[in-house]
């Protein structure tokens, strides 16, 4: 099982220090206004609707009309 401080490390290898901070979790599912995270812990996603309309994640409307825009034409 990869944790978050595995991937914590992996993200300091691989990223130059002074692109972005980052909370030191990293999810690994999501739906409606929760997230699990890499250790197994539960959250409430309070930054969700920062800068996009939020719908929570994976909402079945929205889930559905991305399929349907797949069936018929991508980018």
């Amino acid at each position: 099982m990869t944790t978050n401080t595995d991937l914590l490390n992996r993200r300091a290898a691989a990223v130059p220090r002074g692109v972005a901070t980052a909370a030191p979790i990293f999810a690994t599912r999501a739906e409606n206004a929760r997230l699990w995270d890499a250790d197994g812990r539960e959250f409430i996603d309070f930054a969700g609707g920062i800068a996009v309309l939020n719908t929570g994640h994976r909402h079945p409307k929205v889930m559905q009309a991305v399929r349907d825009q797949l069936d018929r034409f991508t980018h």
